[in-house]
């Protein structure tokens, strides 16, 4: 507006403007969008800081849903014998190695499927060489992952998995019913278990990204760039300035 009324002589280019008529508004209403998508997030955060740092309950007869993940429950049972499932994933103190995938019997007679946790390559096949899970263990809900287009497909012959398919794995077992999520055991209070105890619990890290206002500030910031390119094009091809004494005339 500075510019408009102390240099009131502006011919506005045809295609540029139009160019930036079109592109302003969408520009902004993609910083807004990230903006309302900051405030979603930090809801989505302090949800699971809550769920994370509140003690474990019983399992009830309660229906779980994916808006329970993240929630922490203490349950009973057994593990079915025998029946394990493994994906495929590395560690940074132990190597290459599998997260043990396993049926869990609860009290009530309905089944879960339990991320027993990790074990080296050498003792994939090995379960005797397991440690005698409790009856009684502190999980967390999780969601499980639907494979992709992408994703390698699951080696089911091999017993080798690349996603945490943990719905076909239930299938597999003949068992049933089963929980629609599966859980992930939690190390004791210690944190850890004896040296050449395996395999070993210990829920996967939650990270969640939260880059919502950088995104919002980028969309902003590209919307300013563009209206100071459009009138200093404008100001370099003489549409902006004073009118002269001729042009004034004119008028």
């Amino acid at each position: 507006m500075l510019i408009l009324s102390d240099n009131p002589y502006f011919r506005p280019a045809p295609w540029p403007s139009v160019f930036v008529l079109l592109s302003l508004p969408i520009l902004l209403w993609l910083g807004t969008w990230q903006l309302q998508r900051l405030e979603w997030k930090l809801g989505v955060i302090a949800k699971l800081e809550e769920r994370l740092n509140t003690d474990p309950v019983p399992l009830g007869r309660e229906a779980l849903a994916d808006d329970d993940e993240y929630r922490r429950f203490q349950i009973r049972g057994a593990f079915t014998p025998g029946v394990e499932f493994h994906w495929l994933t590395t560690s940074d103190e132990f190597g290459i190695g599998y997260l043990v995938f396993a049926p869990f019997k609860l009290d009530d007679g309905r089944f879960v499927i339990v991320n027993r946790g990790f074990v080296p390559q050498a003792l994939k096949d090995k379960a005797e060489a397991r440690k005698a899970p409790p009856d009684r263990i502190n999980v967390r809900a999780r969601v499980p992952e639907v494979p992709g287009r992408l994703d390698a497909a699951n080696d089911e012959a091999a017993n080798i998995w690349f996603t945490r398919d943990t719905v076909r794995m239930a299938a597999l077992t003949g068992e049933t019913p089963f929980l629609p999520l599966y859980f992930e055991e939690e190390a004791g209070e210690e944190g850890q278990t004896e040296p050449q105890a395996w395999p070993k619990p210990g829920a996967s890290h939650v990270t969640i990204v939260n880059n919502h206002l950088d995104y919002a500030l980028t969309w902003y910031g590209l919307g300013l760039v563009l209206v100071v390119i459009y009138f200093a094009f404008h100001l370099s091809q003489g549409r902006i300035g004073r009118k002269s004494q001729k042009q004034a005339d004119r008028a």
